[in-house]
């Protein structure tokens, strides 16, 4: 398996890039405080998107989808400075967060993810400057189902053909990857308070957790402002301006940046 590209130069080719150690011990453990509360908290049923629709399912873990449009801590983890120094290394000063989604797999039957791209699912946004910070709030490796990319299968921005994986996972559809593509993934292991950044277009998914462990992760969605842009009467959740400029669509976007106060509205 190859070593993870931690070389922000890098990021355009191989689609993906580490950043080790940006939140401290302490604001990991604040973190997961907040997360077992919410797990303790998850009803009975939920609403996803699962096969290609909406469907009501037995509640899980995983699909703790938009909790910073919810509650008030992971809207400012979002607007975390340090995360987003991280995401303005590679998509660039003027930055919108656009979603965001607890992946949370408990020990012993974590559903895997198969392999897919992120961009495909999101018809509200245009543009291809679009990234995925994944924050690691427990330890994460091979054994506990880490995440894995695909390098540099986001070159050319293809918008690969979903299909059903007919198994029992995240997501339901994947695409199609050959044995070679396969061979060539890399397994992004890394300690809780370290985060990846992938492109929206590159392939990735991950393995069932079948370890004793809980493998948590925070998947945050951001843009270039400038360079993309969001159609809010179709997105499901407000689009936040979190740094910069907002450019031509600034006005539809709510303004998040350092010093603005988080809506009253959340909890």
């Amino acid at each position: 398996m190859s070593k993870a590209n931690t070389d922000v130069a890098e990021y355009k080719t191989a689609g993906y890039c580490l950043f080790e150690g940006v939140l401290r011990s302490e604001e990991m453990d604040e973190v997961r405080t907040h997360l077992d509360q919410l797990v303790r908290e998850i009803p009975e049923t939920m609403v996803v998107y699962k096969d290609g629709e909406h469907k009501e399912v037995a509640a899980r873990p995983e699909y703790l989808t938009e909790p910073h449009a919810k509650q008030a801590c992971w809207l400012e983890l979002c607007r975390h400075p340090r995360v987003l120094d991280s995401v303005e290394a590679v998509l660039g000063p003027d930055l919108i967060l656009i979603m965001s989604h607890l992946i949370v797999k408990p020990p012993g039957d974590g559903l895997p993810v198969a392999w897919h791209q992120d961009n495909t699912y999101w018809h509200s946004v245009q543009g291809t400057e679009v990234g995925t910070v994944w924050l690691a709030i427990d330890d994460a490796d091979l054994e506990n189902g880490c995440m894995q990319v695909i390098p540099c299968t986001h070159d050319g921005y293809p918008e690969m053909e979903k299909f059903s994986t007919g198994a029992d996972d995240l997501l339901g559809l994947t695409v199609e990857v050959t044995e070679k593509m396969a061979k060539g993934a890399v397994s992004l292991e890394m300690k809780a308070g370290s985060l990846s950044l992938h492109d929206s277009y590159v392939l990735h998914g991950s393995e069932p957790n079948t370890s004793d462990r809980r493998r948590a992760a925070y998947t945050m969605r951001y843009a270039n402002a400038k360079t993309v842009s969001v159609n809010t009467a179709e997105h499901w959740v407000p689009v936040y301006l979190v740094r910069g400029e907002g450019g031509e669509h600034a006005a539809d976007y709510l303004d998040l940046r350092p010093g603005q106060p988080i809506p009253e509205s959340l909890s």
